[in-house]
């Protein structure tokens, strides 16, 4: 008996521990993020750490920025060069993400179902 309740504590513990953030890496090259500007799901609520690097093999400088998100633009990353941003996304929507610096270079984030 005492182990059942003990699993049921357990259980109902993990449930409200906050999910570890997902990573996920934001390649800018060649004027796109990872290649074609995926439209990226996300679960309402969800952390997530976008790693975003500036894969560029010549000097071009890129930005990132989510927009409606509290995501500002920042410093332009040279080539080499990373930045780790971290959000928790709202319950639903959808959000342009962008370089800042090149026109048409981004793509969207969809929470929930559109």
């Amino acid at each position: 008996m005492f182990l059942a309740f003990a699993g049921m504590a357990l259980a109902v513990t993990l449930r409200f521990l906050p999910h570890p953030a997902r990573t996920i890496v934001m390649s800018m090259s060649d004027y796109t993020f990872n290649g074609n500007n995926p439209t990226l799901r996300l679960r309402p609520g969800e952390r997530v750490r976008f790693l975003v690097r500036n894969d560029e093999s010549t000097p071009i400088r890129h930005n990132f920025e989510i927009v409606g998100l509290g995501v500002p633009c920042g410093t332009e990353l040279e080539p080499g060069q990373s930045r780790v941003i971290s959000v928790t996304v709202p319950k639903r929507g959808t959000f342009a993400y962008r370089c800042c610096t090149h026109r048409g270079m981004g793509g969207a984030l969809v929470i929930g179902s559109p």
